[in-house]
């Protein structure tokens, strides 16, 4: 075939400069540009917020002992305070999206090893951790709760265990896993799952007491309210009103915000 045909087959492209947007075209390339923008300063402020995590996960250390670097209060208060902020529409988004930022922040003070026990659906319980918890942490499926308790004992890891099960892993928290509290629920306004870690008790979060109580669900005399979770020989867990502190008569293990 001649150059002239290849010619003719091939026809010379327009140059680019001569091409002509259209007022649409010219609106949406302003809109990629402007969020072009707007992703370089959101990287530049997540690699600052990394790099800053990773200093405080240095001094963050509880006085009293070795305890996860998990602040469930600093967390409630934080989380309170941009959603109080941001459009009503967008509080999920704002919420999901935090929780993953502070989960690839803990994991610069060393990646956070999740263990659930959960026999009823446990598909449903993993994505609940990985809710909480973001995707920088190592969640995995076990078969003992006592296994997971052990795990979050040793302060390196915290363990989600469902108390909708046969199972009163929660009578420990009494006993050998004193040293244990209860720092979040899951499953909605009554939880299916408690999510259990070695926490500095000051950095508990704000709101319901988890209480385990022998003999009963008796009440602790001061008149507020309790809901019952589970009962197990005599044994009872519950939520409370009550400022109840880990570790008191009263029973308390914990709280859920």
């Amino acid at each position: 075939m001649s150059q002239s045909a290849i010619q003719q087959v091939w026809p010379a492209e327009t140059p680019a400069e001569t091409v002509e947007l259209s007022a649409e075209q010219k609106a949406l390339a302003a809109l990629r540009a402007e969020i072009d923008s707007l992703d370089d300063q959101i990287l530049e402020l997540f690699e600052r917020r990394l790099a800053v995590a990773a200093q405080v996960g240095k001094a963050k250390d509880a006085p009293t002992g070795p305890h996860t670097k998990l602040r469930p209060d600093r967390e409630q208060a934080v989380q309170a305070r941009l959603l109080k902020q941001c459009e009503p529409e967008n509080r999920e988004a704002v919420e999901h999206l935090w929780r993953e930022i502070v989960g690839w922040g803990l994991a610069r003070q060393g990646r956070l090893q999740v263990q659930v026990w959960a026999p009823i659906d446990p598909a449903k319980a993993v994505d609940g951790a990985r809710l909480r918890f973001g995707a920088a942490a190592d969640i995995k499926l076990v078969l003992d709760p006592q296994a997971a308790l052990a795990h979050a004992a040793e302060g390196k890891g915290v363990a989600v265990l469902s108390i909708s099960g046969d199972d009163p892993w929660w009578i420990g928290l009494r006993r050998e896993w004193s040293m244990l509290s209860v720092f979040d629920g899951y499953g909605g306004e009554t939880p299916t799952s408690l999510a259990v870690g070695k926490i500095d008790p000051p950095a508990l979060p704000k709101g319901r007491r988890v209480v385990v109580t022998a003999g009963g669900d008796a009440g602790d005399g001061s008149g507020a309210r309790r809901w019952g979770l589970n009962t197990h020989h005599g044994w009872t867990l519950a939520l409370t009103d009550a400022d109840v502190a880990p570790g008191e008569v009263e029973g308390g293990v914990g709280a859920i915000g």
